[in-house]
């Protein structure tokens, strides 16, 4: 422990040792923190790798599935190619020998006869030269544009202009969804189309062909974190309810849940042919729309039937995950900073122990055991500092020895001069006692001759000789009283400490003085306040009473303040005549003057007892001007305080 206060560093708030292993703690924390948030950040992004890298496999996997589901049909297709190719040329006769328009036939009559060409319901269809369809026995369709599509309407055109039957694969209907085939044969006369639709949605029904909302069951159970996965076709522009453009939706194995930016979204990714990835539609999900291009086919429908399939994501297994990283991370961190904690208290002990060795030996020292060796210690820098204290240990001696031999010197010369300063005080004392002893018996001399001088005045004969004699004597009685006057308030000056005087307060008092004068006094000091001699009252008296004296016909006075930089201007000036420039320092020397010569002499004595200068700055015929430079610390205001 120091002598000096109860810890063991008093000007530091704790110890060497606890310095050196708070530096170590920080710089351990430090790059523990940075290396294990850099492994957080490596595993996060491994994770986030991982999702991303098994989602992309998926998809691929997904694509190619989708893709061979829609070549697996071609069984289907060609199975029924030959009875459309009988049924299109019957179509095609009956419609050239009713004669009539496509308007004003009577499909449902047609239909009846060509369905014995087929097991499973059909549907007519005849398209105008524009490719919109104008009749139909399938109602939804009467009035389908298939601008939306210009290579399939192309297709159209290039069959309506041709002379053979044209089929297209198994595809999903655009009104109701619906699994369809499809067949294409011209009029002879070339401005139209008719088409025959086999509808295979109740045989693929009966059969369990359901191959989207297989593979979206499929794909969700061999990932687990699939929500839902909803395969949609470009029919999504032209259908009423957008789940008709979901190829066998009502097998698919969960609800549908809709969504205001899915349209929006599906528009994108058909028209760009490019997947998205947007977020939602709950917390913690994201949702890809994956863009399948179809399998290029010699259909009429290639290309029209493009797939996109809405993939929503969990990302909360990829959350737990960072979580489960970064709480890992964390405690590995705390491991780390505790085995660092250990490790620098050790350390600083070590590296400190020598130290308190050294202090504890120059404590002994310090307490006046000045033989006390250094302790021996290792490393080589704590030797140096051994040998360094001990010398200055030595040097120290010496110095405290010379250090005693002088202090027994001063103390002489202290008490000499104790000695002196009371011969001093008492010859001071002795002085003041004489001078105030003197001048009483002086002006009591003097009060003799002047009254016995005051009756042989009334004895001497009046003439020029006598009357210039009686005023040379009567004013030399008047200069040695005034000479006594000037010792006593000499004698004065400096005796006291200077203390504060109120500049208006002695203006005030002062006037008292002079009441029956006709002035007029302006005081602008604003409360100033000024340290100097208790004589200061004189300064201001000498001043107006100058004023009076040698002034003429003074009527006005005035005193102001003026604070530039560091001191403080203090100014008094009347409207009298003024000083002479060649006098404006004669004025402040002892004697000079038609009477004493002592008032100006005094003032400049008293102020300069605290350093204030004083110098005359008027003009001749306008009045005089004293201006008073007050230093630093010896004025201020009264509202200011000390």
């Amino acid at each position: 422990m120091s002598r000096s206060g109860n810890k063991e560093f008093q000007y530091g708030q704790y110890s060497l040792s606890y310095h050196i292993m708070l530096i170590f703690l920080v710089i351990g924390i430090i790059c523990t923190s940075i290396i294990f948030a850099y492994l957080y950040h490596v595993e996060s992004d491994s994770i986030e790798s991982e999702f991303l890298l098994s989602q992309r496999y998926g998809e691929e996997a997904l694509t190619h599935a989708i893709q061979l589901a829609d070549q697996s049909l071609s069984f289907y297709d060609n199975a029924y190619n030959q009875p459309l190719r009988l049924a299109l040329l019957d179509y095609q006769n009956l419609f050239h020998q009713n004669g009539k328009s496509p308007e004003e036939l009577d499909l449902e009559e047609i239909k009846e006869k060509l369905a014995d060409y087929f097991d499973l319901p059909i549907d007519l269809y005849i398209f105008n030269s524009s490719g919109v369809i104008i009749a139909s026995t399938f109602q939804p369709d009467i009035g389908l544009d298939f601008s939306f599509a210009p290579k399939f309407k192309e297709r159209l055109n290039t069959i309506r202009l041709g002379d053979s039957v044209a089929f297209d694969a198994i595809v999903t209907g655009t009104k109701l969804g619906e699994e369809r085939k499809y067949a294409y044969i011209p009029t002879r006369d070339h401005e139209y189309i008719l088409e025959i639709g086999i509808n295979l949605q109740v045989f693929f029904e009966k059969q369990g062909i359901s191959k989207y909302p297989r593979l979206a069951r499929w794909y969700k159970e061999t990932r687990q974190d699939i929500v839902s996965v909803w395969i949609f076709d470009q029919t999504f522009n032209q259908a009423t309810d957008i789940r008709t453009s979901i190829p066998g939706f009502a097998v698919y194995p969960y609800e549908f849940q809709d969504r205001t930016d899915r349209f929006d979204n599906l528009k994108t990714v058909f028209g760009e042919k490019k997947s998205i990835v947007v977020t939602g539609p709950q917390p913690n999900q994201i949702t890809k729309y994956l863009y399948i291009p179809q399998v290029k086919s010699s259909s009429v429908s290639s290309g029209l039937f493009d797939k996109v399939a809405e993939i929503v994501y969990s990302t909360e297994q990829v959350r737990q995950k960072k979580e489960k990283a970064l709480v890992k991370n964390i405690l590995n961190a705390l491991m780390i900073i505790a085995f660092l904690c250990l490790i620098a208290f050790f350390i600083s002990r070590y590296v400190t122990r020598p130290v308190y060795q050294i202090i504890e030996d120059i404590e002994i020292i310090a307490d006046g055991d000045y033989d006390h060796p250094i302790r021996r210690t290792k490393g080589f820098e704590f030797r140096r500092l051994e040998a360094s204290i001990q010398k200055m240990v030595g040097r120290l001696k010496e110095d405290i020895i010379s250090i005693r031999q002088k202090t027994d010197d001063l103390n002489d010369e202290l008490q000499n001069r104790r000695y002196a300063e009371e011969s001093l005080r008492a010859a001071n004392h002795k002085l003041s006692l004489l001078g105030t002893i003197t001048r009483h018996d002086l002006l009591n001399q003097m009060s003799v001759v002047s009254s016995g001088f005051d009756l042989l005045e009334d004895e001497i004969p009046v003439n020029e000789q006598n009357n210039r004699l009686k005023a040379m004597i009567r004013d030399a009685l008047n200069s040695i009283s005034d000479l006594i006057l000037f010792t006593r308030i000499y004698e004065q000056m400096g005796v006291d400490k200077p203390v504060w005087h109120s500049i208006s307060r002695l203006i005030n008092e002062t006037m008292k003085n002079f009441s029956d004068q006709p002035l007029t006094v302006h005081d602008l000091t604003n409360g100033l306040l000024v340290c100097a001699d208790p004589m200061f009252d004189r300064v201001i008296y000498n001043l107006i009473e100058n004023s009076l004296r040698h002034g003429g016909r003074v009527s006005r006075i005035s005193c102001d303040v003026r604070i530039d930089d560091t001191f403080a201007m203090l100014t008094y000036s009347d409207d009298g005549s003024g000083v002479p420039a060649a006098d404006k320092e004669k004025i402040f020397a002892r004697g000079y003057g038609k009477n004493t010569g002592l008032g100006l002499f005094l003032t400049r004595e008293i102020l300069s007892l605290t350093g204030i200068e004083i110098r005359e700055i008027g003009t001749l015929g306008e009045g005089a001007c004293f201006e008073m430079k007050i230093p630093q610390g010896k004025w201020r205001f009264e509202d200011a305080g000390l």
